[in-house]
């Protein structure tokens, strides 16, 4: 069991570091973001 959790993490470890280095980010800077209307703003608000 310790083993097969291992191997999964470093295969997640290995292919998120693929992905770093191909240029592909799930954190992209320059991602869509929608506008917000005007009765959202205060639902979304958070402290």
């Amino acid at each position: 069991m310790q083993r097969i959790a291992m191997i999964l993490g470093l295969t997640a470890f290995v292919l998120f570091n693929y992905a770093q280095y191909r240029g592909w980010s799930l954190f992209a800077d320059d991602a869509n973001a929608q506008a917000l209307r005007p009765g959202q703003a205060s639902r979304l608000y958070h402290k």
